[in-house]
């Protein structure tokens, strides 16, 4: 029969055995289950990092690629070089992008030469240009000699016939290194088009990767989306990524290892092993006593754990011992602040900026919120700077990024001692700010930007390097510009892309700005659809010869039929065109309409010229003479009815190569005009330089004539000083018949405004000229040179005109 001490001590073992197993089962569970939530965070966050980095490396290298085609060395020797000279060039550009393999390719795939990097050589791509040629689908997949390469394909600018440059990087075990380096996740590389799948490239030993690859297209998929692996004794936690969207069938595999995640809870398990073994042996020495002293301990960890589980780290335990308990309190202890100090180092990651230390835009958006809340319960304004350094991309590109960097704190510690305390300046990406002033109104915002220019343009020194900055600074007040963070922060945004186009660096955002704002992206992503599918129309104004009042031609003008935003006249999307670099769209469109509708008026016995508007940006194209005469010799027009006005802005940005190009245009035949003459930065002793047959003066002068005495005297200066350069004048703006006699009087050759006619649909120009011209000859035999033109092609009656 077993003694009573006995029945104690194996009552306190089983009791004690009991208690620590209730009370290190959540620990253990927690930890197990806290690790797999660490490591799927873990992962995906990694992932992410990985979806960022390979989107920037494939803008990078679609640039890189986009440069070589468009360097002019590379295109001389593609046009012109041998197969050894062109052959070298593409290995020493193939280097320079740091890429394996560069083909040269014509129109049909056919290669003209390639590096000899390619084993064996290939005669034709012609893949790669059907997926150049979707601009979709930039990026396309080339399996060769067993590898397989990441191409981009580009056309090579002004060849004739045209050329595309390829240039391929080797997806391989670099790739999955680099991966593996910017991460630090395992990267495998896995091509699914093979029956069984293999593996391209791995950071994995091979067998462990091939394992791998078996166990996860196997395994199901998880919440998050990620997949669970095993490769012998290793367990893998693994998400698919997909490198290329023209590559299904190539497949990367991101892996993080479930052992190292768990890896830090060993030291945990240990402890509570220890706990437990020190409570069985203390229960059969101490019995009673042991039981007594081991609650309260046990009852702090069993807190403790809840309190970890609960996601509490800030409250350590308080068990000062020297026994297992102890120790088992200092780990806890130990672990807790171990946490704390990885969320707060994670924390501080997702809100602050990592080169200059300021709120980054999560956190920024927060304290905006927080501002508005305060501001809107006391009846107080905010107000929202957004700053654009200006040029420090640029300064980057030639000094580097170390210096660029250093400007980039510089400027943002400057602006940070430059303000309140209790104001909020953040950085929200590249070389954007944010400044939240609570309790400041859009004038004194105003007059804190003009602060910060100042500071900005005073300079800033950085290994001997001296730069001043400016910068667009864009400004929305709550609540009268908006009540949301994001609202507040957009139209910020409107107002500093005002700025930027007006050039001015303040602008407050103006209510409607956001509309607007929103209207013009709706107008520049439809020009290319308004080209391709005709959506413009073409507007002809006549113009009339002042000798005989006879009509001598026609300016095209543009309308944009557009099917959502309605009829929309050139001054709103001429501007956004050529802001955005795409007006030879509308140019394009404007020529060959204009010829076309010129031929059709020959073929009517319609012996009429016709003016087409040319802008800064389409003199800057050197091709633009062989594209003018193409449409010309494929209608069969001479060159001679063609009159091409340029503003004189356009001649402002490079006058020597303006010269080039309308010399070239002059030698065709066509006639050059200088529009809108009297309100640019030129002058006729400029012009005169110029192949220029005509100059037109603008309408501000001729409106009021001949009432207004300056205006009369201007206009009477040009005229005579363009008749002694040998030029004509024609004067746009009549819309009376006293300023058409005057014009005539003062020998001004032609003339055009509301006066003679409006601006009309082509389809309708030419039933007007012949009413015109029948009603002036019937004038010219009554001898009253009363004339009524009422033309019902325009489906309304034209006022009665004097014409002579």
């Amino acid at each position: 029969m077993l003694k009573l001490r006995s029945k104690i001590q194996i009552a306190s073992v089983l009791v004690i055995a009991i208690i620590v197993l209730l009370m290190t089962a959540p620990v253990i569970l927690w930890a197990y289950r806290d690790a797999n939530d660490r490591l799927a965070r873990s992962l995906l966050t990694r992932a992410d990092v990985f979806d960022q980095l390979w989107a920037t490396r494939d803008r990078g290298m679609m640039n890189t690629v986009r440069l070589v085609a468009s360097n002019p060395d590379f295109r001389r020797i593609a046009l012109n070089g041998d197969a050894g000279q062109l052959q070298a060039e593409l290995r020493r550009r193939a280097r320079g992008a740091r890429a394996d393999i560069a083909v040269l390719m014509d129109a049909s795939g056919r290669v003209i030469g390639q590096t000899d990097s390619l084993d064996p050589p290939r005669l034709a791509f012609p893949g790669l240009l059907s997926s150049a040629a979707d601009d979709a689908r930039p990026v396309s997949i080339l399996r060769h000699g067993g590898r397989i390469y990441e191409m981009r394909t580009v056309p090579v600018p002004e060849t004739q016939p045209p050329l595309w440059l390829t240039i391929g990087y080797e997806l391989g075990a670099d790739a999955t290194r680099s991966i593996h380096r910017l991460t630090g996740l395992d990267a495998t590389l896995i091509d699914l088009s093979q029956e069984p799948p293999a593996v391209i490239a791995s950071t994995l030993p091979a067998g462990e990767a091939e394992a791998v690859v078996h166990s996860v297209l196997a395994a199901q998929r998880l919440a998050d989306g990620s997949r669970m692996a095993a490769a012998g004794e290793h367990r893998y936690r693994v998400i698919q990524r997909r490198l290329i969207d023209d590559a299904p069938d190539l497949v990367l595999l991101l892996q993080e290892s479930v052992s190292a995640a768990r890896a830090g809870y060993a030291g945990l398990r240990l402890h509570i092993a220890a706990v437990v073994l020190f409570a069985m042996v203390a229960a059969l020495l101490l019995g009673g006593l042991l039981a007594r002293h081991i609650g309260q301990p046990i009852g702090e960890l069993l807190r403790a754990a809840r309190r970890i589980r609960e996601g509490v780290y800030t409250e350590g335990l308080q068990i000062k011992r020297s026994d297992e308990l102890g120790e088992l309190a200092a780990a806890f202890n130990a672990m807790q602040e171990g946490i704390a100090e990885r969320e707060e180092r994670i924390t501080y990651q997702a809100q602050f900026d990592q080169l200059t230390g300021l709120p980054n835009r999560l956190l920024a958006l927060q304290k905006l919120a927080d501002a508005i809340a305060l501001a809107d319960a006391d009846g107080m304004p905010v107000s929202v700077l957004l700053i654009d350094l200006n040029r420090l991309s640029a300064i980057t590109a030639s000094l580097g990024h170390d210096i660029g960097d250093a400007l980039l704190s510089q400027a943002a510690e400057r602006m940070r001692a430059s303000l309140d305390a209790r104001h909020v300046l953040a950085r929200l990406e590249g070389d954007e700010f944010l400044v939240v002033m609570a309790g400041v109104d859009a004038s004194q915002a105003a007059e804190t930007a003009a602060e910060l220019l100042r500071l900005l343009g005073a300079g800033l020194s950085v290994q001997d390097v001296n730069v001043s900055l400016d910068a667009f600074i864009g400004i929305s007040c709550f609540p009268e510009h908006g009540r949301q963070p994001d609202k507040l922060l957009l139209r910020a945004a409107v107002a500093k892309n005002d700025a930027k186009a007006a050039e001015e660096p303040v602008r407050v955002y103006c209510d409607g700005r956001e509309e607007r704002h929103v209207r013009q992206l709706a107008i520049l992503g439809d020009l290319r659809r308004a080209a391709r599918h005709d959506e413009f129309k073409l507007f002809l104004q006549p113009k009339i010869r002042l000798a005989d009042n006879r009509v001598c031609g026609a300016e095209a003008l543009l309308r944009w039929d557009h099917p959502n935003l309605g009829f929309l006249m050139p001054n709103e999307f001429i501007s956004i065109a050529e802001e955005s670099g795409n007006i030879s769209l509308v140019t394009d469109w404007a020529l060959a309409a204009s010829i076309r509708e010129c031929r059709l008026w020959q073929e009517e016995q319609l012996d009429l010229d016709i003016s087409v508007n040319l802008s800064g940006r389409d003199l800057l194209n050197p091709d633009l003479p062989l594209m003018i005469s193409a449409l010309l010799r494929d209608h069969d027009l001479s060159a001679r009815y063609l009159v091409l006005e340029i503003t004189e802005q356009a001649l402002v940005h490079d006058l020597a190569h303006a010269r080039r190009v309308l010399g070239c245009l002059r030698d065709l035949g066509a006639r050059i005009s200088i529009d809108d003459f009297g309100t640019g930065y030129s002058s006729l002793v400029q012009v005169k330089n110029l192949p220029v047959d005509e100059v037109k003066i603008d309408r501000s002068f001729v409106m009021e004539l001949p009432g207004n005495r300056a205006d009369v005297a201007i206009v009477r200066s040009a005229i005579d000083l363009a008749h002694s350069l040998g030029m004509e004048v024609l004067a746009e703006g009549v819309e009376n018949r006293a300023t058409l006699r005057w014009l005539a009087a003062h020998a001004c050759e032609r003339a055009q405004g509301f006066y003679i006619a409006r601006p009309m649909p082509a389809e309708q120009f030419g039933g007007w000229v012949r009413d015109y011209n029948l009603a002036l000859d019937r004038a010219l035999e009554s001898g009253h040179g009363q004339v009524d033109l009422s033309f019902a092609a325009n489906a309304a009656a034209e006022r009665i005109r004097t014409v002579g």
